[in-house]
């Protein structure tokens, strides 16, 4: 038995929390897919939600990914109809990106998705349990931020 398991059968520690992630991105994977979008995706879609319109250097430092991988993304989600994009006005080497209303479409889909995932993940928790479970991840949060020196870029999607 490793240092973070109990005889309940990992009851705390590191592999609880990566079986719980592992089993609701594979929940988010299996509703999002059916949508023809991917997680990486639907966060792409969630920014330009709030932000149509921003330009892609920016959209890449928001989405903490390379902005060649935001390229990848983004030429994709276009071939899909769900942005476009188009060249700044005032500078035409900005580039900006706006969804489509295919796009808005699919983010309204993908959203109420998300909820029916967060629904399904904190089924029976109380109202106390909820604000208790945000302050420990929010420590988390800050705990990790700490150990990257604040830096929270990542290049895995």
């Amino acid at each position: 038995m490793s240092e973070f398991e109990t005889e309940d059968d990992q009851i705390v520690g590191p592999p609880l929390l990566a079986q719980v992630f592992r089993l609701r991105f594979h929940r988010i994977y299996a509703l999002l897919t059916t949508l023809g979008i991917y997680p990486g995706q639907h966060h792409l879609l969630m920014q330009l939600g709030r932000l149509d319109g921003i330009s892609q250097v920016d959209l890449a430092k928001m989405l903490m990914i390379k902005p060649s991988t935001l390229t990848v993304m983004v030429g994709r989600m276009a071939r899909m109809g769900l942005v476009v994009k188009k060249q700044d006005e005032l500078d035409k080497r900005v580039l900006r990106i706006y969804l489509t209303e295919k796009g808005k479409d699919t983010l309204a889909e993908a959203h109420s998705r998300m909820k029916q995932v967060e629904k399904e993940t904190f089924e029976g928790f109380s109202d106390e349990e909820l604000m208790q479970f945000g302050r420990f991840a929010q420590r988390m949060k800050q705990n990790l931020s700490q150990a990257n020196k604040g830096d929270t870029t990542c290049h895995w999607f």
